[in-house]
């Protein structure tokens, strides 16, 4: 064998060793590694942080991830982000190929089609006495399914009165309403028209454009004033009663009024052109970004005005499941342990954390609601928190979100002037007793 040939054959044994070397190393990393996937609705900033002038100044989902991987090197977690309005959809899909996420994120009207499709995994004893031991009542309500809780509770949403200051002090007021009276009364004199009687300012704006929008704010009236969304075992709407007629009245004296009409829109408070609106807490980055430097001289939040002597706002919440198809179950609720569940020395939670700098939702863990006073206790947010003492949570109820479709869409009916609140009302109700009927 001449010098050339024994130096090529050496060459090409060493490269198929050493290939064969990484394809083995590759494997048995995989082999050792556990692979968790968690689908969530978050995206762009949300997980990779929040950077000022390059340095990261609040840590997005991916910096969470790789500080537990760090520790627990046997781990890998996959972010799967997908828009919320895909979300449920996708999981089932997923779910019936075998291929669904370990860690799921749960919008509550989620939850009984989960539980009852056997998508969920029990949570684990520790966590549940966990949950009921650490989180606010409105937010256990909020991952409860037939008086089980599936979930860790990790974002809880209400609403409030969100208004103009400068508005208000140039028509001569001096504080929000207390009383619903005096919004449809404010309302009216805060609205500017043009010549043809087009409104250029509107007094106050209804939020809208999809169900939630337009029941809960109308859930929270209806609550007020004594009166019942469904009945307790789920078999009937009972929303078309004296109480659920007066509180859509006391919407539509606002339209009577004219502080406002079917045109009026939320988005377009940062233009100046809506002095009050029912807002949900989401809704703060928006607003310190439009109105920048003029931002606490010019927004102002207060309870939602009491109709029938009472200011009860609907709330809704958001929860961690882990799949009940899972190989990974046991991993899967380590770490949200760890993220969620584990007191850091402050009493806070990473998961805390993480939705009060970051995402700037309010986390419903005692703990956290304590811990996070810069972000909590600001202007926007202190009342939105202030008001979950007197929040109650939406029913979680199969096909929650398509029978609040339907209230939605004859709330707008009667908005429109089209059907009286009586006609609407039982309109939704005889509807939403032909979805129930077939459920219950």
């Amino acid at each position: 064998m001449s010098n050339r040939r024994w130096w090529r054959r050496s060459v090409m044994v060493v490269a198929v060793s050493v290939a064969a070397a990484m394809v083995w190393s590759a494997v048995a990393l995989g082999a050792a590694r556990k692979r968790i996937v968690w689908q969530v609705h978050w995206s762009d900033f949300q997980i990779e942080g929040i950077y000022k002038d390059k340095e990261l100044v609040a840590k997005g989902l991916r910096q969470y991830v790789q500080e537990y991987q760090k520790s627990h090197p046997d781990v890998e977690i996959e972010l799967q982000s997908v828009p919320m309005e895909e979300y449920l959809n996708k999981l089932l899909v997923a779910q019936a190929t075998g291929t669904g996420p370990d860690i799921i994120s749960v919008l509550n009207t989620w939850g009984p089609q989960l539980v009852q499709d056997g998508v969920l995994d029990p949570v684990p004893a520790d966590l549940v006495k966990d949950v009921k031991a650490n989180y606010i009542p409105v937010a256990v309500q909020g991952a409860t399914v037939d008086g089980e809780i599936w979930g860790i509770p990790f974002e809880v949403g209400n609403y409030a009165l969100v208004y103009n200051k400068k508005h208000l002090a140039e028509a001569g007021f001096g504080a929000p309403p207390k009383v619903w009276s005096e919004l449809v009364d404010m309302g009216a004199k805060l609205t500017k028209r043009s010549k043809d009687k087009t409104i250029e300012r509107y007094g106050f704006a209804f939020l809208a454009g999809w169900e939630s929008a337009v029941v809960h704010p109308y859930l929270g009236l209806l609550w007020s004033c004594g009166g019942e969304f469904l009945a307790p075992d789920f078999k009937k709407a009972m929303f078309n009663s004296p109480q659920g007629v007066q509180a859509l009245e006391a919407e539509l004296d606002l339209f009577r009024k004219g502080a406002t009409d079917v045109s009026g829109s939320v988005w377009e408070f940062p233009q100046g052109r809506v002095s009050t609106m029912i807002m949900a807490s989401w809704y703060e980055s928006t607003l310190v970004q439009s109105f920048g430097k003029e931002y606490e001289a010019t927004v102002g939040v207060a309870p939602v005005p009491e109709l029938c002597g009472k200011s009860i706002n609907a709330a809704y919440s958001w929860w961690l499941g882990v799949n009940a198809s899972s190989r990974v179950r046991k991993e899967a609720w380590d770490f949200i342990r760890w993220f969620a569940a584990q007191p850091l020395k402050n009493g806070t939670t990473l998961m805390g954390t993480y939705q009060a700098t970051n995402i700037g939702s309010i986390p419903p863990r005692k703990g956290d609601l304590n811990g996070h006073p810069a972000q909590l206790n600001d202007l926007y947010t202190r009342v939105f928190v202030q008001e979950l003492a007197h929040a109650r949570h939406e029913p979680n109820v199969l096909q929650g979100a398509e029978i609040k479709s339907v209230l939605w869409h004859e709330i707008v009916e009667a908005w429109h002037g089209r059907k009286t609140s009586q006609q609407a009302l039982g309109d939704a109700a005889r509807k939403i007793d032909g979805i129930l009927k077939e459920l219950y």
